[in-house]
């Protein structure tokens, strides 16, 4: 398998973060403790911890767990390179 680049290591950290944010947002709108979220989601309360620090990437059967417990949608999109950049700068 290749190594990842600089720029895939960056981009691969920028999504965990985000990720990371929009757990944690959704988490406080709540009310809940991370241990509520762990126990709601079928996970262990340092799991969500290291999700919510962004130290890796979740797979798509966590977010799926933590989304359904959260009573979200998981979405998942593909957009063209740069369109989402362009999307970011227009929403601030």
């Amino acid at each position: 398998m290749p190594r990842k680049n600089e720029s895939d290591e960056l981009e691969e950290r920028d999504l965990a973060y985000r990720i990371a944010q929009a757990v944690y947002d959704r988490r406080m709108e709540l009310g809940w403790s991370q241990r509520q979220l762990a126990e709601a989601a079928g996970m262990r309360q340092p799991h969500v911890s290291r999700l919510e620090a962004a130290r890796s990437l979740p797979s798509l059967d966590v977010l799926h767990r933590v989304a359904e417990a959260m009573g979200t949608d998981l979405t998942v999109c593909f957009v063209p390179r740069g369109a989402a950049k362009a999307a970011e700068v227009v929403a601030r």
